[in-house]
């Protein structure tokens, strides 16, 4: 990892090369990153302290959005975009690495203290991300358009943009089909969905995925980065707690309770996805 500096230096003049040329130093380097370290992710590890996402499947939107807010929260720990471009059909996305271990990989770790230690950072980290104001009422992806998000569609197709978030919520139910709810239980479901869907909620701006696999902490259990923008997006105020609680594995348990933690007015609302996801016909 270098100073920050180094990387708006090497921003700055990689910026002023033709994209060929740029296409070819980074490749070059993923091919070291590939050789020297094993591929971990969807981002490859390369010198120089950087990361590196390339093919037809990035979206240049990631690496937007990440500039967009680092522009106007630089006290959120996200990667420094060093190049963010296509070329030939590919979208190669160059980013600084942050100091820090997944917090999956430490998750076992985590005790009630370290809970309440996590969410109260990840209150004050995502408070300025929130007040960011939105382009409108729509919901939609982070520039206005389709959203990529697992929850609305299996592999993550583009859906939206909505025009509003009451026909957001119709996209929902449309999408749940009929949902197939145990005997007796229907009443409060129907209830739960409706006082849920009925609040007044405003647009903010989410990332979409918020999950320890894409959370960094130091060994104090400092938070030191936020990572994997690629579904960030202008979504209802409560969905980065439904959405970063909708896997499996974090609908209970450690995550689920650092999130709601952190979302303690959306309890309803959580309540509702629950009924959606869990009683839904189909794959949402």
């Amino acid at each position: 990892m270098a100073p920050p500096f180094v990387y708006r230096a090497l921003a700055f003049i990689v910026s002023a090369l033709p994209l060929r040329v740029r296409r070819t130093i980074w490749g070059y380097l993923f091919t070291l990153g590939r050789q020297r370290w094993q591929v971990e992710s969807a981002a490859q590890r390369i010198p120089g302290g950087m990361y590196v996402k390339n093919g037809d499947l990035i979206r240049p939107t990631e690496g937007n959005a990440m500039r967009f807010i680092g522009d106007r929260i630089p006290s959120l720990p996200i990667p420094f975009v060093v190049d963010n471009f296509t070329f030939e059909g590919r979208t190669w996305l160059v980013m600084s690495r942050l100091p820090g271990c997944n917090l999956a990989e430490a998750y076992i770790d985590i005790t009630p203290e370290i809970e309440q230690r996590l969410s109260k950072q990840l209150s004050r980290l995502l408070a300025p991300l929130r007040a960011l104001p939105p382009p409108g009422p729509v919901v939609c992806g982070f520039d206005g358009g389709p959203i990529y998000c697992e929850r609305l569609a299996f592999g993550s197709p583009p859906v939206g943009p909505f025009e509003s978030v009451d026909s957001f919520h119709h996209f929902l139910l449309a999408r749940a089909r009929k949902l197939n709810v145990p005997e007796g239980e229907a009443a409060r479901v129907q209830d739960t969905i409706r006082r849920a869907h009925s609040r007044p909620h405003q647009i903010r701006l989410t990332h979409n995925d918020l999950g320890p696999h894409n959370v960094l902490v130091d060994d104090d259990w400092n938070i030191t980065g936020i990572i994997d923008w690629e579904a960030c997006a202008w979504m209802p105020e409560y969905w980065e707690l439904t959405k970063g609680t909708f896997l499996p594995q974090y609908r209970k348990g450690r995550w689920n309770r650092i999130m709601t933690s952190v979302f303690p007015e959306y309890a309803v609302e959580l309540e509702a996805e629950r009924f959606i996801v869990n009683y839904r016909d189909r794959y949402t």
